[in-house]
């Protein structure tokens, strides 16, 4: 790949700037705030500085992303600040409280002490337990993390399976809102699958059969795979659809709107991406969909001005010009940040297009200057459109972790370092 001496010095800045947030900024500060030394787990709730807001409740989604990111950060290189020691903590952490003896699966939540707290079985955690156990597995070498990952893979092909039809949002026979209700305005609405979820389950999926090679582990993989891509992509318009039916028609949120996800529509474009290659199978079937989706947030989704990702929008047309939906369109959040920066990594490399190159530079330059916290540590979860000051200061919350950001800043910095020794 030939890089110009201005290109290259600028990818330069940004893979040493990825590379410092990491090691110096995003990573110390959940793992120096988060860990419990009373009764272990991660308590993940926390505000700008990192002290704690709540310390009843912790959730299954926000163990296995924290176990996910030490590994991850470990496996990267930072093996000298005890990260593979706190997530093998955490791993100890979840089997022994989390994991439900009699019924199977883990607790959606549990108390600060172990105790079940929530004992909602919900598709889209299990998935990330997957994807935490693995890479801890990766990380450490240990079999029983491997062990578990494969039992939660069994226990989901059992229990949340829907015929041929993918996943149902929750298998302990409860009803339950969607997750993410709110966020996809769904306005609780039941018998809804979402694409989000069998997203989250695709990478679960390919995250365990990169290390297995299991015939079962891909075939499943296979499927899901060719399901968001028949089912849940909107063939004239290039962009996920947010919910649908059981039977996978396509249905409106809670106002009758359809609408989209851009850093949704990122996360599947490179995941897509990333699956095929350990399918073994020929990337150019999928080229028109993976490209799509990133070109999607592209045109409708992006700033061009100012760099950045708003959060949903329509099926065709701006985001800006969508009056007619609220203004929480228009915010620039954490996760979705994260994901385009992979998506727009990975399809540069692939295509060698300059608009992915101009459309990362400018997005890692406003990740840089706004949604990063320079003093404090960890990035701001949600910035205004324009202005690019932090909707709120407070890191952790319900679904906030070091996940997202972490895993990007180790790919950038990744996929740099090849670009730029070749």
């Amino acid at each position: 790949m030939q890089l110009n001496s201005d290109i290259r010095t600028r990818l330069q800045l940004i893979c040493e700037r990825a590379e410092s947030n990491l090691s110096d900024n995003l990573m110390p500060f959940w793992a120096n705030h988060t860990w419990d030394t009373e009764y272990g787990g991660f308590l993940t709730r926390l505000d700008q500085r990192g002290r704690r807001l709540e310390t009843d409740e912790k959730i299954l989604i926000m163990q296995v992303r924290m176990i996910a990111s030490l590994s991850l950060a470990h496996r990267f290189g930072l093996n000298d600040r005890g990260y593979l020691e706190l997530a093998g903590k955490g791993f100890d952490f979840l089997v022994r409280n989390m994991w439900d003896p009699q019924e199977g699966g883990f607790y959606f939540s549990v108390t600060r002490d172990g105790k079940a707290k929530s004992q909602r079985k919900n598709t889209d955690f299990h998935a990330y337990a997957i994807l935490g156990l693995t890479e801890y597995y990766r990380a450490s070498g240990r079999k029983e993390p491997l062990e578990w990952a494969e039992r939660v893979f069994d226990l989901l092909l059992t229990k949340a399976a829907d015929r041929d039809r993918g996943f149902i949002e929750d298998f302990d026979d409860a009803t339950w809102p969607v997750l993410n209700d709110d966020q996809m305005n769904l306005g609780g609405r039941q018998g809804i699958k979402t694409i989000d979820m069998h997203t989250n389950v695709m990478e679960a999926f390919m995250y365990l059969s990169r290390v297995t090679h299991s015939p079962r582990h891909l075939e499943a993989l296979r499927n899901v795979v060719t399901l968001v891509k028949e089912k849940g992509i909107h063939t004239e318009h290039g962009c996920s659809i947010t919910a649908l039916d059981y039977d996978w028609n396509p249905i409106p949120d809670g106002r009758g709107k359809t609408t989209t996800s851009y850093g949704l529509n990122a996360e599947i474009a490179w995941l897509m991406l990333e699956a095929v290659d350990v399918l073994q199978e020929r990337r150019e079937r999928y080229r028109r969909t993976i490209l799509v989706l990133v070109d999607h947030a592209l045109e409708f989704g992006f700033d061009h001005e100012r760099g950045g990702l708003a959060a949903y929008g329509p099926m065709a047309g701006r985001v800006t010009e969508a009056t007619d939906l609220n203004e929480n369109r228009l915010l620039k959040t954490w996760w979705a940040q994260a994901e385009m920066l992979n998506a727009l990594v990975d399809v540069y490399q692939w295509t060698e297009h300059p608009r992915y190159l101009e459309a990362f530079i400018k997005l890692f330059d406003w990740i840089w200057t706004f949604q990063i916290d320079h003093e404090y540590g960890d990035w701001y979860q949600e910035t205004f459109w324009d202005s690019g000051q932090a909707v709120t200061t407070h890191k952790g919350g319900e679904w906030k972790t070091a996940f997202h950001a972490s895993r990007a800043l180790v790919r950038v910095a990744t996929t740099l370092r090849k670009m730029l020794a070749e």
